[in-house]
C-alpha cells in the first residue's frame, strides 16, 4: 500500500512541478546562441528562473562590465513548451530582456526562441532615438564547459 501511494505521489509532483515532466522543456542548465552568448538557468517551483548570462557581443568596450556577466531573473508559463521572460542589469547602465518560448525538437533536443531588447543609458532627450535596440536569438542547450572558452 506504501508503494502506491509514493507511486502516485511521484505521478503528481512530476506533473505539478515545471521541468520535471519527461516530454516538456526543462529550462535548467546551459544554453549558447549563434554569437556565443550563454545563460545558465535555473527553475524554481514557483516558475521562477533563476541565472548568470555571459555576452559574447558589446556595442561598446566593457559596457557590460569587465566580466561581460550579470545575474538573470524571470519567470515563465507552465506548461509542455513554456513562454518565459528574462532581464538582466549591465554594470554599464543598459538593460536587456528577452521574452520567448522553450521548443522541443525532433529527437529530444530543445531550443529557446527569443525576441531581445536592450536599453543603453541616453546621455540626453536628442540621443534617446538610438538607445534601444531589438533582435532575435535562438539558444541551444549546452554543457557548462563552454563557459571556461567563452571570454575572450
Amino acid at each position: 500500500m506504501e508503494r502506491h501511494i509514493f507511486a502516485i505521489s511521484l505521478c503528481l509532483l512530476a506533473f505539478s512541478t515545471p521541468g520535471i515532466l519527461a516530454d516538456g522543456c526543462n529550462m535548467t542548465g546551459f544554453w549558447r546562441n549563434e554569437l556565443g552568448s550563454v545563460f545558465y538557468l535555473s527553475e524554481a517551483e514557483d516558475l521562477t528562473l533563476n541565472g548568470q548570462y555571459l555576452t559574447a557581443v558589446e556595442a561598446a568596450r566593457e559596457e557590460a562590465g569587465p566580466e561581460r556577466q550579470a545575474q538573470v531573473i524571470g519567470i515563465r508559463n507552465n506548461g509542455r513548451e513554456p513562454t518565459f521572460s528574462m532581464s538582466t542589469a549591465w554594470a554599464g547602465g543598459s538593460i536587456t530582456s528577452w521574452v520567448g518560448q522553450c521548443l522541443l525538437l525532433e529527437g529530444g533536443q530543445q531550443v529557446l526562441k527569443t525576441t531581445w531588447l536592450l536599453r543603453s543609458l541616453a546621455t540626453s532627450l536628442q540621443d534617446d532615438w538610438k538607445s534601444t535596440r531589438i533582435g532575435q536569438d535562438t539558444f541551444r542547450q549546452t554543457n557548462g564547459a563552454i563557459l571556461k572558452g567563452s571570454h575572450r
